[in-house]
């Protein structure tokens, strides 16, 4: 995409004729701001100079060691000389869809208009009256302004429509009438649809049914007040027919004049659900038994510790979840515990024992026997492990 210039204009003249490209050069120089002016005399030299300053790196990005130009903001062609200014024209516009091109004929006509503007060209001025040349520079430096603008916001939405591309989050962007305007390909990682398959009844039909009210209510919210973000968890069914909790958060952007419309983003937040619920089902179950029991994670993370693991190793619960294996177990008893594990996971085992040494909370060590087992999801995949701890007599 084409670089938008920041400091003063840029103007490049491209054209033969010295005398032409000098009362052009004046018409600028009494303009109401700084104006940089570059002629150009060949058609060749100066496809290459604007392709080479509309294209290369941001100006912003740049090393100050590298000699480098800033982008133009538009270009004047004059009718003298060679090659034809329509031929001119044509080729500019064929390289550089957006940039302002100005004609400025000398003794014009309606022929030469036509042709010009047939070829791309954005303003076709003729030379005369008083001051031709600065009502020229004058057209030309709204140009700039309308361009840049453009040009920024256009900049703008490739920049958000490249980072929602590579996000790991759904993007979807809604109009005021409720149709998607915009998907990013994440939907077809996440849920199994094609971004063209989301369509304006999608997104609502496939919501589940006794999730679909607060959904319905959340967002609206959103619609009254511009500043609120709502944020809700729902079901929703993939392509294959499951259903899969997700978050969705919103941002009523319909004012922006960038956006136009309703950003919502939504992760697939099932497996966490998942686990949430067997902790929670681990926690009641637990907090029922005498014995010392322990939840970790993959990492070897402390998930979950109930009131007699507490009781009896008197450390604080918070100190407790949260922390890793190795904050309480040597090096040694970890990578046993660790073996162990692995072989429960290829084993058709379900519990497993391993022996450990830990310091107290008065400095005594005490032999613990720890009976694992291994928590796997409906794939298989591992996903920790649960333990029931026990004083070694004698």
């Amino acid at each position: 995409m084409e670089l938008v210039g920041r400091g003063d204009p840029r103007v490049c003249h491209v054209g033969s004729d010295d005398e032409a490209a000098e009362w052009v050069r004046a018409g600028f120089e009494r303009a109401d701001r700084d104006v940089e002016f570059v002629s150009v005399a060949d058609l060749d030299t100066a496809l290459d100079r604007l392709a080479d300053t509309q294209e290369r790196v941001d100006p912003r990005l740049r090393s100050p060691l590298v000699d480098a130009e800033d982008p133009f903001d538009c270009v004047v062609c004059t009718t003298s000389g060679d090659p034809p200014v329509v031929d001119t024209v044509a080729a500019i516009r064929n390289a550089h869809e957006h940039l302002p091109i100005l004609c400025f004929a000398e003794g014009g006509s309606e022929r030469l208009a036509a042709d010009a503007i047939t070829a791309g060209v954005d303003e076709y001025v003729v030379a005369d009256g008083e001051d031709p040349a600065g009502g020229l520079a004058t057209r030309a430096l709204e140009l700039v302004d309308e361009y840049r603008i453009e040009r920024m916001q256009a900049l703008h939405r490739e920049r958000t429509r490249r980072i929602a591309a590579n996000s790991p989050e759904i993007t979807t962007v809604f109009s005021p009438g409720g149709t998607v305007t915009y998907q990013n390909p994440t939907v077809t990682e996440v849920l199994g649809y094609e971004p063209g398959d989301v369509d304006d009844a999608l997104p609502f039909t496939r919501v589940h049914p006794d999730d679909w009210q607060a959904v319905r209510e959340e967002f609206y919210d959103a619609v009254i007040d511009p500043e609120y973000v709502p944020q809700v968890e729902f079901r929703v069914q993939n392509a294959d027919g499951e259903w899969r909790t997700v978050e969705a958060r919103g941002r009523n952007l319909l004012d922006d004049p960038i956006v136009r419309g309703f950003v919502v983003t939504t992760r697939d937040i099932t497996e966490r659900k998942e686990r949430e619920r067997d902790l929670e089902g681990y926690r009641t179950l637990v907090n029922n038994v005498g014995d010392a029991m322990y939840t970790l994670d993959p990492e070897g993370y402390f998930t979950m510790v109930n009131d007699a693991f507490i009781e009896r190793t008197g450390l604080d619960r918070d100190f407790v979840e949260g922390a890793h294996v190795s904050t309480f177990m040597s090096e040694e008893d970890i990578l046993e515990g660790t073996e162990l594990i692995l072989e429960l996971m290829e084993s058709d085992d379900n519990w497993g024992r391993f022996e450990f040494t830990v310091q107290n909370v008065e400095g005594n060590f005490n032999r613990l026997e720890d009976t694992v087992a291994v928590l796997v999801d409906d794939d298989g995949n591992f996903r920790g492990s649960v333990g029931v701890i026990r004083e070694v007599e004698g």
